[in-house]
């Protein structure tokens, strides 16, 4: 099981296995060594009285501040590790430590003299970890595939998540996943299990306030304040004894981040200002974002890595990418943070960090402005909506015009006309009446927009993303960082009004006003949003189209429920000759039957390709 895991860590392998009073318990752990690089940070790691032992993956990024506090009540230390910090912190304050941990985690603490497993994720759930049910007991893992090293687990499909994520609705936010038995730990929750195995608890220990919103907002404190917990939380987010750099999109997010980096260039050893890019400027102009990756790059004086994903090798490395990513995936965009971690990892830059997250905690996609002109007409702010309207649309159709075929890169037409919304209100009731009930806003007029970026931070957007993020960065033994989710930034985000993120037709207004004097201007107030976008489309008319073809009409997806042959049929036709853009739709399908062809080789089972 434990090596199953070797390309999340390559740098050492270990195991304990003792007799509790009624089993045995066993922790194994493969080592990324990037905080305390000597023997003294190797785990399963022994607490002082040998009593306590811990395995842990990810880093606690305010370990320094934590063991500067566990000092002063008395505790020493012999290693500079974060892990001897976390395994003090749950000896001095038991369960209740994982509320004072400002990081990404998951880990397994076994307690000798309570004689109990602790296990814990992170808020946003940035590091995976499964378990599935045995005879006697529970096995715990970072990835599934791990678990079918127990000879006691057979990967089976889940026949109710299939039939989920065939019609759209499985979004990684429960504990289902797509294999039979295997249960996901969710994010922000933490169990205990006794000496037999048996969880005995679970619990969620963080759940955000998106009700209680700052009554006394001022903009230019709000953003001052905004600029500094981003600046600590980057700081924080350096803290390596292995080099560091950046992922780099072209966007406001990343393109923050790298500046704000330049700013620790000089007081940080360990950071390279190297920075790793996806772009198909010779290729594919309207989706590149080479203009804008090279303004950030000169802005910034970093030293620049780029990559241009070719769609054969995707064919080549499709079967493995699955078996990294362990359940399908709705876009093949993230083929290209693929071949991103894979540059970063040829020019041994083993951190990165990278702006995920700020979408979510700060309305960031362009269709959430729906929901905000919905919320202004539930309020009866008409002006507002005219004027927001106008200038949102405007600056949209003006950008549209300096791509070919805009559509392929952005809707200019995402937002609806001041005159069309009376009807599109009707027919968009719904949309703030998702399933999720802890940790969103109540379903209520003007709420509109708040809960549609509360559940994608946590149940229908950030997870997968964060899946994505995670895998294919420990695919090529690489650990990402993303400095918006520090959870000291997002609380305090989560309490700031409306405006903060919309306002004048600008979205992530609070991020745009903290950029002033950060980012270039053209990136700073850039109208249209690209994500990590592969040319799909493109590439299915031309060098996928015989493998593709082949996936979705004569794999195994043509026995799976909800299949419609003809339907598929009238896509790919209409992808090809009518110009229609059907590969997201058609790309679902083929996802599905590489991970269904892996299931069927047996390599699930195996742990092998």
């Amino acid at each position: 099981m434990r090596d199953r895991l070797a390309h999340r860590g390559p740098d050492g392998a270990q195991s304990w296995i003792k007799p509790t009073t009624n089993g045995w318990v066993g922790l194994g752990h493969r080592r990324l060594s990037i905080i305390d690089l000597t023997p003294g940070g190797d785990q399963p790691m022994l607490s002082r009285d040998r009593q306590r032992l811990i395995v842990h993956n990810g880093e606690i990024y305010n370990y320094i501040e934590l063991r500067a506090e566990l000092q002063q009540l008395g505790r020493a230390f012999d290693t500079r590790s974060d892990t001897e910090v976390l395994l003090q912190a749950y000896e001095e304050w038991g369960p209740a430590c994982v509320e004072r941990l400002n990081g990404m985690f998951a880990f397994a603490i076994w307690d000798g003299h309570r004689q109990e497993l602790f296990v814990a994720r992170d808020r946003f759930g940035e590091k995976p970890l499964f378990y599935a049910p045995l005879r006697d007991g529970t096995a715990i893992a970072s990835e599934m595939k791990a678990l079918f090293g127990h000879d006691e687990l057979v990967p089976r499909a889940d026949a109710e998540t299939v039939a989920a994520y065939v019609e759209g609705r499985y979004h990684e936010d429960g504990e289902r996943t797509m294999f039979a038995g295997i249960q996901r730990l969710p994010a922000a929750h933490a169990m205990v299990l006794d000496a037999r195995g048996t969880i005995v608890r679970r619990w969620r220990y963080w759940t955000p306030n998106y009700s209680d919103i700052q009554q006394d907002y001022d903009e230019r404190e709000a953003v001052e304040r905004f600029r500094g917990l981003l600046e600590r939380s980057i700081g924080m987010r350096l803290r390596s004894d292995v080099s560091v750099g950046t992922s780099l999109s072209g966007g406001l997010d990343s393109s923050m981040v790298v500046c704000m980096l330049a700013g620790f260039r000089a007081n940080t050893p360990m950071l390279s200002q190297k920075t790793f890019s996806g772009r198909f400027d010779a290729i594919d102009e309207t989706l590149s974002e080479g203009p804008q990756i090279d303004q950030v790059v000169a802005h910034a004086g970093v030293e620049p890595h780029s990559v241009t994903p070719d769609p054969l090798r995707l064919i080549e490395e499709s079967r493995r990418l699955h078996w990294h990513q362990e359940e399908p995936f709705l876009s093949a965009s993230i083929y290209l943070q693929w071949c991103v971690m894979r540059l970063a990892n040829e020019n041994d830059t083993t951190v990165l960090l990278d702006g995920q997250g700020a979408d979510e905690l700060l309305a960031g996609y362009q269709f959430y402005f729906k929901a905000y002109q919905l919320d202004l007409i539930d309020r009866g702010q008409l002006v507002r909506l005219f004027r927001d309207t106008n200038a949102f649309r405007r600056r949209l159709h003006r950008t549209s015009r300096t791509y070919e075929d805009s559509q392929r890169r952005f809707d200019r037409d995402i937002a609806p006309s001041f005159l069309s919304l009376a009807s599109s209100l009707r027919s968009t009731i719904g949309l703030y009446g998702g399933p999720y009930e802890t940790g969103v806003p109540p379903l209520a007029p003007g709420k509109r927009l708040r809960r549609q970026i509360a559940e994608a931070l946590q149940y229908n957007s950030l997870p997968m993303l964060l899946r994505y993020a995670d895998r294919n960065a420990m695919a090529f033994s690489r650990e990402t960082r993303f400095p918006f989710l520090d959870y000291d930034l997002v609380d305090w985000c989560i309490t700031l009004p409306d405006r903060a993120f919309v306002k004048s037709g600008w979205q992530k207004y609070i991020l745009r006003r903290a950029a002033e004097g950060v980012l270039p201007k053209q990136i700073q107030w850039r109208a249209d949003k690209v994500g990590y976008a592969a040319p799909l489309d493109v590439w299915l008319r031309g060098p996928l189209k015989r493998w593709a073809h082949d996936l979705l009409f004569a794999g195994f997806v043509t026995d799976v429920p909800g299949y419609d042959r003809v339907g598929l049929e009238e896509q790919w036709r209409a992808h090809h000759e009518d110009g229609a853009n059907n590969s997201w739709s058609l790309w679902r399908w083929i996802s599905l039957e590489e991970w269904l062809r892996l299931l069927d080789g047996g390599h699930w089972q195996s742990g092998a390709l």
